[in-house]
């Protein structure tokens, strides 16, 4: 009998431990979308930009300077992007979170070009969500989730999803990177919940690459920290306003991909970004929601000085604004008619690629160019696939309408200015849906085009929906008449919430 207790004993000792489960809930998506692109390139490209973004490489007419063409002259693809969730609750206050993606082409399984550049891999299936949400740790008001998680503040402008919403490194980067569904980071996110104010603190791994051939140290990581205070007001107006700092610290040799780097290499020695902020949402009538958005960028911005390669630091001084109105028409209840409009202003640099004297090698101005940080703004456009969030105006108006029930039509104009004209010392480059990056022929001209979007939206179910966007981005006299091609885009999609 003693044996056959100390036998149980074991065995209970060697058998893992499970957290009680109080309540699992799983959930998911899955979106197919029929892509049909035309004239991405805007015409015959002029070059590529180089890895350094230091310059512009000029080649001939339609080609870069190895002679092959640029650029995205038209694309017919069907992708298909799937996500599932499982939420569980460990007790009152602890619960996990656990996500997967894949996002694919039909057909493409591991397609690659002759030199072995892999485009799509329809297997892969990656971690999009992997955390641990603890409440009331330590004190009532403090929340803390560690682990792979969603930053979003605002309307995007700053801190989106997740990067640049028209970049992507997963299945869709060489396919249509800015439709891709990946918007998570690795971090920790604290929020202090002092009704009505909310104070929410982060930190998150922004980027990891190799030094010394395989160590992660902390030289070869870039990180972001960062806080926002959410205030409600208690007004008839339903008003908020937030105030923000978030910040970029680059490591000396952070190359930004998994490259290997000498010891003291010195990459991207002192590369920093500190963005201030201040927004307010109100309602002043019944029916109109307005809101206003100003930010600053400071830090020092690394650049590079030819013919030498000597690394200089050069003081960051940018700024980036944004007003914006909706307003829900007192007509017509049954179709509920809206109108809406923004402004968004984000500065450039006019000497953007001739930041040195040539000697001694000494910066010669502050860098004056927005950098686009995580911004998650104007999904769904052309321009804002072809184009990064710096250097520009942008001026929309749109309205939307519920014709039927379940259906909502919309449509968009949106008018781009550059803020400093494009020139040799500030090239324009633009980014293709594959991931690359192309130059155009530019004049000293500052418009930029206009695009105009029509949407339409059938509810069928709860659960499912089906979507058409249409959209004509016409180039503007800031290129020049070979880079004039209107370019255009047709999406449909059907959609399933689970």
């Amino acid at each position: 009998m003693k044996k056959l207790l100390v036998a149980a004993l074991m065995v209970v000792l060697a058998s893992p431990a499970f957290a009680a489960i109080q309540n699992v809930k799983v959930s998911g998506d899955i979106t197919s979308t029929f892509v049909d692109r035309n004239n991405f390139d805007l015409g015959e490209t002029v070059g590529i930009a180089n890895q350094q973004g230091a310059g512009i490489t000029v080649g001939g007419a339609g080609n870069d300077n190895n002679g092959t063409s640029v650029g995205l002259k038209h694309q017919n693809v069907f992708v298909t992007q799937t996500r599932v969730r499982v939420d569980a609750d460990l007790s009152d206050n602890v619960s996990t979170t656990v996500g997967l993606i894949n996002e694919r082409a039909w057909n493409g399984e591991n397609n690659s070009d002759a030199a072995g550049t892999q485009y799509s891999d329809d297997t892969d299936v990656q971690l999009y969500l992997a955390s641990v949400t603890m409440r009331e740790l330590l004190y009532s008001p403090l929340t803390v989730t560690v682990g792979r998680q969603v930053f979003n503040y605002g309307n995007g402008l700053i801190m989106g999803d997740g990067g640049v919403n028209n970049l992507s490194t997963g299945n869709l980067s060489h396919i249509a990177q800015d439709l891709t569904e990946r918007t998570s980071y690795d971090g920790i996110k604290a929020i202090l919940d002092y009704k009505p104010l909310t104070i929410d603190m982060f930190y998150f791994k922004n980027g990891q690459s190799f030094t010394n051939g395989s160590v992660l140290g902390k030289e070869s990581s870039s990180d972001v920290f960062g806080f926002n205070a959410n205030y409600q007001l208690s007004d008839p107006m339903n008003t908020v306003v937030e105030a923000y700092m978030f910040s970029r610290i680059n490591g000396d040799e952070f190359s930004g991909s998994n490259t290997a780097l000498a010891a003291g290499s010195g990459f991207n020695k002192g590369n920093t970004l500190y963005v201030p902020g201040l927004r307010a949402s109100t309602n002043p009538i019944k029916g109109l929601n307005l809101q206003g958005e100003v930010a600053w960028q400071l830090g020092n911005n690394v650049v590079t000085a030819t013919p030498q390669n000597a690394q200089e630091s050069e003081r960051r001084t940018a700024m980036a604004y944004q007003l914006m109105a909706s307003y829900a028409l007192p007509v017509l209840d049954k179709y509920k008619p809206t109108l809406n409009a923004s402004f968004t202003s984000v500065s450039g640099d006019k000497d953007g690629s001739a930041n040195y004297h040539t000697v001694p090698y000494k910066s010669a101005k502050v860098d004056s160019a927005w950098d686009s940080f995580n911004e998650n703004q104007g999904a769904g456009t052309i321009y804002n696939t072809l184009f990064p969030l710096s250097n520009m105006y942008i001026l929309s108006a749109g309205a939307s309408i519920n014709p039927l029930e379940d259906v909502t039509v919309s449509g968009t104009w949106s008018d781009l200015i550059a803020e400093q004209a494009f020139s040799a010392t500030n090239g324009l480059v633009y980014i293709q849906p594959d991931g690359s990056t192309a130059s155009p022929a530019t004049s000293n001209k500052k418009g930029m085009g206009n695009e105009y979007d029509a949407n339409i939206s059938y509810a069928y179910t709860e659960d499912v929906t089906f979507g058409v966007t249409l959209g004509w981005f016409v180039a503007g006299d800031t290129f020049n008449k070979v880079n004039r091609s209107t370019a255009s885009q047709a999406l449909a999609s059907v959609g399933v919430k689970f």
